[in-house]
């Protein structure tokens, strides 16, 4: 069941990195219009709620979270994921950062630390303590 999860979670993190919208890779690339593009990291977080308050919850996640997610300096964007089964509904959210020192710069010296909404502990099953950093190597997504 761990390694399912881990599994979902790692294929959820390919296609938000197919999606958004960035070339990202180790080196600079060339995009379509001869710019170089610059490197990221996703920051990920995953959270379960019970399926008939999901509805709230994302309304919630998308006012307390996204949008504030959206205005702190260094944010490149913020992706959504979302997925019901046997009553349980998990939330992805997928953040992509211009560096490692953009992140610090909000979530302080512990990155690795999850910063709960107010409200989470009313909608989530249980909190997590962490959340993920990967470097965005490869993005094509087709538009």
């Amino acid at each position: 069941m761990k390694l399912k999860l881990q599994l979902s979670l790692f294929v959820s993190l390919l296609l938000a990195c197919s999606s958004a919208g960035i070339l990202f890779a180790g080196a600079p690339a060339k995009s379509e219009q001869g710019t170089k593009q610059k490197t990221a990291i996703a920051r990920v977080w995953h959270g379960r709620t019970p399926a008939k308050k999901a509805d709230e919850y994302y309304a919630y996640l998308q006012e307390a979270g996204v949008k504030k997610i959206q205005k702190i300096p260094g944010n490149l964007g913020v992706q959504v994921f979302r997925r019901t089964s046997a009553g349980v509904t998990e939330f992805t959210v997928i953040s992509y950062w211009k560096s490692l020192d953009a992140i610090h710069q909000f979530a302080g010296n512990d990155i690795e630390k999850t910063h709960n909404l107010p409200r989470d502990p009313e909608y989530l099953i249980k909190l997590e303590p962490t959340v993920k950093h990967y470097e965005v190597v490869f993005d094509e997504r087709k538009r």
